[in-house]
């Protein structure tokens, strides 16, 4: 049986755009800052010069990471980027995204965004998380604990 909770309410939507050189997820998270929001769900589409990828192996309890690059004259089309965030009990942001990138007509790649840099430029959306942040860690809490 699946039971979902209530945990919260949406609060502020906040459009970010992002231009040629900005660097994800470090940009995501210097606007959470600035806004002061300890929760929130995240998503945007763009374009990217570059990003490093990571996907996890169950049987082995780690990650491999790859990067991945566009082809000179080209762009790495950012198809989907998903994720949240929560403010650790350490003051540091938990970021945790997942993207889906082309390269070309032919190749997909997907997993984990570790770091990336836009060109030209990426369309985010930050929504905020109204929601007593004691329970937000609690339920993301193997975020710090695994580090």
């Amino acid at each position: 049986m699946v039971q979902g909770k209530l945990l919260g309410s949406t609060g502020r939507v906040i459009f970010l755009r992002l231009d040629e050189g900005a660097r994800l997820p470090q940009a995501i998270d210097e606007v959470l800052e600035a806004q002061n929001i300890g929760f929130a769900m995240i998503q945007g589409i763009g374009g990217l010069r570059w990003a490093r990828v990571a996907t996890f192996s169950p049987s082995e309890n780690k990650y491999y990471s790859h990067d991945v690059e566009a082809e000179p004259g080209h762009i790495l089309e950012l198809l989907s980027l998903s994720g949240n965030s929560v403010f650790g009990p350490d003051n540091t942001y938990y970021t945790h995204l997942h993207v889906t990138l082309s390269k070309d007509h032919n190749t997909l790649y997907a997993g984990h965004l570790i770091e990336a840099e836009v060109s030209p430029l990426a369309e985010i959306f930050i929504i905020e998380v109204i929601a007593p942040i004691d329970e937000a860690r609690r339920l993301l809490s193997n975020r710090w604990k695994s580090q």
